[in-house]
């Protein structure tokens, strides 16, 4: 469990620091002195534990005896320089020799301590690892962050290094990827590092609209044009003159209007609906999509001129189940987001426990980051202000259903839909809350119907004010 300084008012910490020893009064000492110091500090009693705290939460700097039941100081050491090579070591040991010090730095250590010391002697060691690092931690942390975006993950890092470059140029942009894996954040990335960042950003999905409708959307309409069209209307296009244009879902766009998107990316320039006269607008583009735009190509149903008109730069967001590394990062990005509507936390910040993270990172992911949050969101209502524990998270992965064992006897089934219950009604009372009583916003932040949420209101007899 980590431990911060206390106070009346918040700090941020001043790095995160894991102390591995297998003596619980070692731990726990050094546990309280580095938190007094200003640290977020988490402790393992081995490395097995260390290594799984590691895996489940940004951590900067490691501070592990060498001598340990099992496996030793030196190979957790060697574990982290393979995983995280990125993460300052400092070893412990009370049978320190000149040997063990040369192996210790020879395999990467930054520093070794010999017991007994005193807390200044490892702060100065701590000191001076933080001062060999500054231009990288720089480094890491604005790799890490692209506009609203974080990541852990080095493909991802790479694909933000070459979305700066990307944001500089006003060339076309398709952002690939499934369903919840944010396109659309990376759209608002891009424009917001470019120069267009004080111009207009507008979005618009094409997804399941009417042609005629889709039309007078994008490309604005004359008064006149159709039954209804009482007075003169800008399309979305005119409305990002000078700016950035997002067309998410543009796979859906139909044949009759391809050719008309084709003209505005070739000429920047369109009629309205029922209009004569030429519109000229200067828009950057940027589409999304989720399906394979090259295949419809090839099957008919996408036209290969805007195909390649589209694709002159074009990026491919990876699924969360295939950067499971980004997990952690996210999870406390999200809950910094919405921590704040968990409850009275006494100023203290929730966290989420190593075991709480073991569940979140064995799940697929098949929503993608867009899940994550909604699952982050949902056990933050569950824990009520203290940390997220796997009792929070277990009842909102659907996938682990398919990883137990034997069905339970029916007396066990019993308890289960009763704790179930009990747990969808106290989510229930605490979105209720947290909308003021507003039954529309609470079956938002739910995720359900209206409807829905007013039959589970009768059910469990929940008022209505």
């Amino acid at each position: 469990m980590p431990n911060t300084s206390s106070g009346e008012e918040a700090t941020t910490p001043r790095g995160r620091i894991l102390v591995v020893d297998d003596e619980p009064l070692k731990r726990i000492t050094l546990q309280i002195e580095l938190s007094e110091a200003g640290y977020e500090v988490f402790e393992a009693a081995d490395p097995h534990t260390a290594e799984r705290i590691l895996a489940s939460r940004p951590i900067d700097i490691v501070i592990s005896d060498v001598r340990m039941p099992g496996k030793t100081g030196l190979d957790l050491l060697a574990h982290i320089k393979q995983a995280q090579p990125e993460i300052g070591v400092i070893l412990m040991t009370a049978y320190a020799t000149i040997d063990t010090a040369v192996l210790a730095i020879k395999r990467g250590a930054f520093d070794y301590i010999t017991k007994p010391f005193t807390t200044a002697e490892l702060l100065e060691r701590i000191a001076r690892l933080e001062a060999t690092r500054p231009a990288a931690r720089a480094e890491e942390e604005r790799d890490e962050q692209f506009g609203r975006l974080v990541a852990r993950n080095r493909a991802m890092r790479r694909l933000f290094a070459q979305l700066r470059g990307v944001a500089e140029t006003d060339r076309t942009l398709l952002i690939c990827g499934e369903s919840g894996c944010g396109k659309e954040l990376f759209a608002e990335a891009v424009h917001a590092a470019g120069s267009r960042a004080d111009k207009p950003f507008v979005r618009f999905s094409c997804a399941a609209l009417q042609p005629t409708v889709l039309e007078s959307e994008l490309f604005g309409h004359e008064r006149g044009a159709f039954t209804g069209a009482i007075r003169q209307k800008a399309g979305r296009f005119e409305l990002a003159d000078g700016g950035t244009m997002l067309l998410d879902e543009v796979d859906d766009i139909p044949a009759e209007l391809q050719v008309k998107l084709l003209r505005v990316v070739e000429q920047q320039e369109f009629e309205r609906v029922g209009g004569e006269e030429s519109i000229k607008v200067d828009v950057r583009l940027i589409c999304a999509t989720k399906r394979d735009l090259l295949q419809m190509t090839r099957e008919g149903r996408f036209r290969e001129d805007l195909y390649y008109r589209l694709n002159v730069i074009s990026v491919n967001i990876p699924p969360l189940r295939a950067r499971l590394d980004d997990i952690p990062v996210l999870v406390e990005h999200f809950v910094a987001k919405h921590g704040t509507l968990a409850g009275d936390t006494n100023g203290r910040s929730i966290r989420i426990t190593p075991e709480a993270m073991e569940e979140l990172l064995r799940h697929h992911w098949p929503g993608n980051v867009r899940e994550l949050e909604h699952v982050v969101e949902r056990a933050l209502a569950f824990c009520g202000g203290e940390d997220v524990r796997p009792e929070h998270i277990l009842p909102l992965t659907p996938d682990r259903a398919a990883t137990t064992d034997a069905a339970p006897a029916s007396s066990d089934k019993r308890g289960l839909t009763e704790t179930v219950s009990d747990i969808e009604k106290r989510m229930i009372v605490m979105a209720l809350k947290q909308a003021r009583g507003n039954q529309a916003r609470a079956a938002q932040k739910l995720g359900i119907p209206r409807t829905t949420l007013r039959d589970k209101m009768a059910k469990y007899q929940i008022p209505t004010a």
